[in-house]
């Protein structure tokens, strides 16, 4: 019995210590060509873009990099909220020595309307110790901070990835380049996005993210730090809906208010009813993201 009581307190004892060192150190531990620490070991930026899986995969890396003189980086993440990038932006100002030129923050107004949530444990382990705190009690304020979240927030997220490291460094290196897509991704053809469901008829304007989005600009201006929010175009369905309509007024009067520099979706030539250029509503084919990002890299022109 002694040796059982022995056993068990050991593997307690080894679970606690790993636990207790991704939840430190997770952030120092780079993984694929993605994330805030894969982005700060690039030193000196000239464009930063920081937002969600449309960044990933609506932007051709390799025209960005020619343009850039190979100073550009992507962090995305999936579903990544205001909420978190407003945590995001901390963490690269604590964690780097470098200025960036130019940030360039996503904006969605569907973002808006997004529970506060785990969108993806990915930010987790890339934040500091402190980092992952903030983003909890973004997640507290908002009421979603029961045992369950917070088991899966500091326990069992992240976990995968630092128990099968030397196997997911490799994969996700082939896969990612700078934080973005480098695969071909196909066109998923006009008959799947004619008929792709969707429904965003309930959506409600969530004010952690509103204010998320207010606490970005002005930590930026804080910190004189260039940015602009990009909007990347979404098939037509989605961007013709009339909540979708609703909440991009809403975003444009919010820009104009705090007298922010907007690229929309219609401020660039591409077309949004092509389903050549388009995996699904929000995400671009490889053929879409080459076509978008030559012509936005002419559109930044402005900006840099």
């Amino acid at each position: 019995m002694k040796k059982i009581i022995l056993t068990v307190l050991s593997a307690l004892a080894i679970i606690s210590a790993v636990v207790i060192f991704k939840n430190l150190y997770s952030c120092n531990i780079p993984i694929g060509n993605r994330g805030i620490k894969s982005a700060l070991d690039q030193g000196e930026l000239n464009t930063l873009f920081i937002g969600s899986s449309t960044f990933r995969s609506n932007l051709d890396i390799l025209q960005l990099d020619e343009a850039y003189d190979e100073k550009t980086y992507i962090i995305s993440y999936g579903g990544n909220q205001y909420t978190a990038t407003s945590i995001q932006y901390d963490e690269i100002r604590k964690r780097s020595t470098h200025k960036c030129k130019l940030m360039i923050f996503e904006l969605d107004p569907l973002m808006l309307t997004e529970e506060v949530r785990l969108s993806d444990s990915r930010v987790i382990w890339d934040l500091s110790f402190d980092g992952k705190i903030a983003l909890w009690n973004k997640l507290k304020d908002a009421g979603n901070n029961d045992f369950s979240i917070m088991y899966e927030y500091f326990i069992t997220s992240g976990m995968d990835d630092l128990i099968t490291y030397p196997i997911t460094e490799k994969f996700y290196s082939t896969r990612y380049y700078k934080g973005a897509k480098t695969d071909e991704t196909p066109s998923s053809g006009l008959d799947y996005l004619e008929n792709e469901e969707f429904d965003i008829s309930d959506s409600v304007l969530i004010e952690e993210q509103l204010e998320s989005v207010k606490e970005i600009i002005l930590k930026c201006r804080k910190d004189n730090q260039d940015f602009i929010f990009l909007e990347c175009p979404h098939y037509y369905r989605l961007e013709d809906d009339p909540k979708y309509t609703e909440y991009h007024d809403y975003f444009t009067n919010l820009m104009k208010e705090y007298d922010v520099k907007c690229i929309y979706a219609h401020d660039i030539d591409f077309d949004n009813h092509n389903p050549e250029y388009f995996e699904d509503m929000g995400h671009f084919s490889a053929t879409g993201r080459q076509v978008y990002t030559k012509k936005l890299i002419e559109n930044l022109k402005g900006y840099l």
